[in-house]
């Protein structure tokens, strides 16, 4: 009986090790690094780096343990670099900062947020495409 409930799981395995796989990350963790455009803060940084910061500020929520998060971290280093002193790019590990994701009612993994002059301008919620990604951004660095 036992042999036969493990062959059941199988399947269920094979599918969750195919989606680590294809995410693109070699650790989970490695999403808590920041890179030279898209910085990783915490809670205590958010003041300063995003509501207090002059410029308009993008800030992704993510999880290590979420698939499309893996996926948006390197299209968002990407992105970032065309926005080199127009926008700032953070990111914030949800279980690291519980207490944003609750204020911001994060509830899919990754949700984008677009601060400008202090105040939440929009938000995108799950992976987006490239295309809508920068279409936001554009939006946001045009509004007065």
């Amino acid at each position: 009986m036992d042999s036969l409930r493990r062959l059941n799981l199988l399947p269920a395995a094979l599918a969750v090790a195919a989606v680590v796989f294809m995410a693109g990350c070699d650790k989970p963790s490695d999403l808590n690094e920041s890179s030279p455009n898209l910085k990783h803060i915490t809670q205590g940084e958010f003041g300063d780096e995003v509501t207090g910061c002059p410029q308009p500020v993008v800030v992704a929520f993510y999880a290590t343990w979420s698939g499309p998060c893996r996926q948006l971290t390197p299209l968002l280093d990407r992105v970032a670099g065309g926005y080199t002193g127009r926008l700032k790019f953070v990111k914030v590990n949800v279980d690291e900062s519980p207490g944003l994701a609750q204020n911001y009612q994060i509830q899919v993994m990754p949700t984008i947020l677009l601060f400008k002059h202090d105040k939440l301008a929009d938000r995108l919620a799950g992976l987006p495409p490239e295309a809508e990604l920068t279409n936001k951004l554009d939006a946001l660095v045009a509004a007065k």
